[in-house]
């Protein structure tokens, strides 16, 4: 087994000085996409490990934060109600300075109106979320779902000249067969996120040679990918590494809408559960993987509730071996959880992370959050989950409603109904602010209080 972990020595050069400086919605005219049948240098391929060098950011070494070290921490004597803790977190052994974080965001989903926004911006995509992008960039890892294909010259009936950086609405299209520009690939890169899940109902929107060409780009970027690939001799996992710990990622998707997926080159959640459930036993049961996180696409499209096969397909995956479950496809926040494993380990669910960057205006559309997970491996067992925080955020439109900006709700002030729809649904006690030291499991300090709502 390796759990005699080592971290090469640049990346803990960027731990150690990473711990100096920073440590520790419905529009009625809107079509609804419930509507859909149900149903290279070369870059790393899909199962190659990425490993996180965070970006420099002076701004973080301005404020700097003590951390408590494993010697100091301590579980209070009673945690607030509603509070989500880990069994574990507050041991001796689990050093702050060893947890993995995890930034999770939902559904990158490029309407017409985004995309006529980043063409016209010397910024490009980058315009859309600038306002969050350090909040990716501060953690070991970003993930993100990447609700469109990115294929150039190509139309939903096949080849095209490519018209460049320019919504044509023929090679590049909105709802309901989306298609973006390469470019949102390096974009995403220079946000800070290092996986995307690729296994979505608009997989197939430009067809197989579509999905080729996205998986491509992705691998162009340097962006590990999971739940499509371009044959059948890849894998669907694909694994990332950071401060020493193996992350292995699969990807599944509810249904792939008018695409037919005849090559077999997209994870189905509930067509294909035991080829799922299989993969993430094989993945759990491997010595050189130390968690595996699955990110089904999956649920009833703007419905808060998790549907019953959604919870049911959680428990399979986390007795499967899962560490921790990130859902997406409503489009609206779904709650998250702890579930204890059939062999006793505590493993994370969240149901659905909601929108990221988007043209969808109703407040709960509008709204949702940074998803920030900690792991950690003891000497000798798996990693398991210690802490998730979240950060508010929302999509604030501007000009007519023909300009649209990620935003973080606590930094701007605003709006109080979206902060107040994300925090009825997590808790205060769980809120991370945009501006403070990550710190994953905070009632482990002596003396912390949860903030107030």
């Amino acid at each position: 087994m390796r759990y005699a972990r080592t971290v090469n020595a640049r990346l803990g050069m960027v731990v150690f000085l990473g711990a100096l400086a920073c440590t520790r919605g419905a529009d009625p005219a809107m079509p609804a996409e419930a509507a859909a049948p149900s149903g290279p240098d070369v870059a790393p391929t899909a199962g190659d490990p990425v490993e996180r060098v965070p970006p420099s950011d002076p701004a973080h070494a301005s404020r700097p934060a003590p951390v408590a070290t494993a010697t100091e921490r301590r579980e209070p004597p009673k945690l607030p109600a509603g509070y989500l803790a880990f069994h574990g977190a507050c041991d001796a052994e689990v050093d702050p300075a060893a947890v993995v974080t995890i930034a999770a965001i939902g559904d990158v989903l490029m309407h017409h109106e985004l995309q006529k926004q980043a063409y016209a911006s010397p910024a490009g995509f980058s315009t859309l979320w600038s306002g969050v992008a350090d909040l990716l960039g501060k953690t070991d890892l970003s993930y993100a779902n990447l609700e469109v294909p990115i294929a150039t010259g190509l139309t939903k009936d096949g080849p095209a000249t490519d018209p460049g950086l320019r919504f044509d609405n023929a090679v590049y299209t909105g709802y309901p067969f989306f298609n973006a520009h390469p470019s949102l690939a390096a974009a995403l890169g220079t946000a800070g996120i290092d996986i995307v899940s690729t296994a979505n109902n608009h997989a197939l929107d430009r067809g197989s040679e579509g999905l080729v060409l996205t998986l491509n780009s992705l691998d162009a970027a340097k962006i590990a990918h999971t739940g499509t690939r371009r044959t059948a001799a890849e894998p669907w996992h694909t694994v990332t590494e950071a401060k020493g710990l193996r992350i292995a990622w699969l990807a599944c998707t509810l249904h792939t809408n008018f695409g037919k997926d005849d090559l077999g080159q997209v994870l189905h959640c509930f067509k294909q559960t035991k080829q799922v459930l299989a993969e993430v036993a094989a993945l759990a049961a491997n010595d050189d993987i130390d968690a595996v996180i699955v990110t089904p696409h999956w649920g009833k499209e703007y419905d808060p509730v998790p549907q019953d096969k959604q919870r049911e397909l959680a428990r399979k995956l986390v007795d499967a071996g899962a560490t921790a479950v990130i859902g997406a496809h409503p489009h609206v926040l779904q709650p998250w959880e702890k579930l204890a494993a059939s062999d006793g380990r505590e493993a994370f669910v969240h149901y659905s992370l909601g929108n990221f960057a988007h043209h969808q205006r109703s407040l709960e559309r509008r709204s949702s959050i940074i998803l920030v997970l900690g792991l950690h491996a003891r000497s000798s067992a798996k990693a398991t989950v210690v802490g998730a925080r979240y950060v508010p955020i929302h999509v604030r439109m501007e000009g007519d409603k023909q300009a649209f900006f990620v935003e973080s709700i606590d930094r701007v002030g605003g709006p109080d109904d979206a902060r107040a729809l994300v925090v009825d649904m997590y808790g205060p006690a769980n809120l991370l602010g945009p501006d403070e030291a990550i710190d994953v499991a905070p009632h482990c300090v002596p003396g912390w209080k949860p903030k107030p709502r």
